[in-house]
């Protein structure tokens, strides 16, 4: 069984579904390998995830990325929070950063 198990979500949009890479703990290559796993099964736009402190990971694999794999672009960032389901009081931010794919 392989290590790298990397949360990707999908999203129903009424228009389109973009899977959702959720930025955690790991080290930023492992995401970075989801993403252009999810770009080679055919997905044209992907979203990246960060929360809480996980915002400047999910950052620096967008820009790792952006640098590595040629083509890939930028289409969006998003700033949103999130409301601690537990207790309604506490805010988290999160990052959403909207890719295309290069091979689309």
């Amino acid at each position: 069984m392989s290590r790298l198990l990397v949360t990707v979500m999908w999203r129903r949009r009424v228009l389109s579904s973009s899977p959702i890479v959720v930025v955690g703990k790991k080290k930023p290559w492992n995401y970075v390998t989801a993403c252009i796993t999810v770009f080679n099964s055919g997905s044209r736009t992907l979203i990246i995830r960060g929360r809480g402190s996980n915002i400047s990971r999910a950052v620096d694999v967008a820009n790792l990325l952006r640098r590595n794999v040629a083509g890939t672009q930028i289409i969006e960032i998003r700033i949103v929070e999130d409301v601690n389901e537990a207790d309604n009081s506490r805010v988290i931010p999160v990052i959403e950063i909207v890719l295309k794919n290069p091979h689309s």
